[in-house]
């Protein structure tokens, strides 16, 4: 059973499904960081069934309430504090350009601060000090959240968590490693308004290779495999509240595939009607640049595909795989000629490739699950080489798991 229909999967979604089990998502504690100094912190906990501490209304301060919330998770050892602040001043720069197109719609950005062992202390002092570029504009308010890490979903599940009371018609998330353009979350948050405050809206990624052989490699292979309708992916976009619920699933191991599958409509014309990109908004970052950082993400989005369509109703998997992750894969999928017969070859083969390393993800999974021994978790990166177009010089150390 899932949401009280009757589970619609094939039997082989189901083996698969049991091959993989992560544990339950840990209590989080947390430091909601004040405005009047340290004396006005809140500390709470995030369990599975609520939040002790501070609650929207019980706080020591305010939070704000109505419009949108803007999250941008980030953690200290991403980079260094110089760094930080230019990401979010840029940030800032952008959401005014929002505030100026909808000037009586509220903001509340909240910054997702982990820390490593004995970084506590640090990151609130870095919350603190980004909160003093904060403009003064009453509808415009900023929430430093500081929490352990690592892991990006935990972020997004404990803010989801504490938020759940304040009225928020839908998120933008951002990531803190992208160089918005101009104008950009203006346009996505009013095509969202638009829409009816449904669904989900993307900007337009432009992924800058680097300069080794694995990062330019990746970009070349990308520029073949792109889907003939891109979904929006978590480096920015605007998402109803009501499509994330209270917090994204211990299961999913990706932000963006959750939203993905849980707005695809296969009983649509056009099940992809409530996931829309938008072209003239547009985001730039850099590709990875090691080999062993590509290779897991590789690894760890293809794990993601695979426990997705484990565990989501066939038909919904069904257009995933033949119009999203394996288009151009005839006889699987639809063959794709439109830029010609050698390019869609050249996908084929690259599709081909994909698609074995799919099936031998699900398979093990399979077997995992009928030994008994199921996999418990799957590793992101060492995330060790940020980079951000935003951020003059490169900045960081090496931080495991974000």
């Amino acid at each position: 059973m899932r949401g009280g229909t009757v589970d619609r999967r094939m039997w082989w979604q189901r083996a698969v499904a049991r091959g993989f089990a992560p544990p339950p998502a840990r209590p989080t504690p947390f430091v909601l960081m004040g405005r009047e100094g340290p004396d006005s912190d809140v500390r709470g906990e995030v369990r599975e069934n609520g939040v002790t501490g501070a609650r929207p209304g019980g706080a020591a301060f305010p939070l704000p309430s109505g419009g949108l919330g803007v999250l941008l998770p980030t953690y200290v050892g991403r980079c260094d504090a110089e760094a930080h602040e230019q990401t979010f001043r840029h940030v800032l720069d952008s959401l005014v350009e929002v505030r100026q197109a909808h000037p009586s719609f509220p903001l509340s950005v909240w910054v997702g601060m982990q820390y490593g062992p004995g970084e506590d202390e640090e990151a609130l002092r870095r919350l603190r000090r980004l909160s003093e570029l904060v403009p003064e504009d009453p509808a415009l308010t900023l929430v430093g959240l500081a929490l352990p890490g690592p892991g990006k979903l935990r972020t997004v599940s404990t803010v989801l968590r504490l938020s759940e009371d304040l009225g928020y018609s839908g998120w933008l998330w951002t990531d803190d490693d992208i160089e918005i353009a101009p104008r950009c979350l203006a346009l996505l948050v009013s095509r969202f308004l638009d829409r009816g405050e449904r669904g989900a809206v993307g900007a337009h990624s432009v992924a800058l290779a680097r300069e080794t052989v694995t990062s330019q490699a990746m970009d070349r292979v990308s520029g073949v495999t792109a889907p003939p309708k891109a979904c929006p992916a978590a480096a920015c976009l605007v998402v109803a509240t009501d499509v994330l619920g209270t917090g994204i699933p211990v299961r999913r191991l990706t932000d963006d595939g959750y939203v993905v599958f849980e707005l695809l409509d296969a009983e649509a014309s056009d099940p992809l009607h409530d996931l829309e990109v938008l072209p003239e908004a547009r985001i730039s970052f850099y590709r990875v640049s090691r080999t062993h950082d590509t290779f897991q993400r590789l690894r760890r989005s293809l794990h993601s595909h695979v426990t997705c369509v484990a565990d989501y109703p066939w038909p919904t998997s069904r257009v995933y795989l033949t119009q999203v992750l394996f288009h151009g894969l005839w006889p699987l999928a639809a063959w794709d000629g439109s830029r010609g017969p050698v390019r869609g070859l050249q996908r084929w083969l690259i599709k081909g490739l994909h698609f074995t390393w799919f099936c031998g993800v699900a398979g093990s999974l399979a077997v995992r699950g009928a030994a008994g021994r199921p996999l418990r978790h799957v590793a992101w990166g060492d995330e060790g080489d940020f980079r951000s177009p935003t951020v003059e010089e490169p900045a960081g150390r090496a931080a495991a798991g974000h």
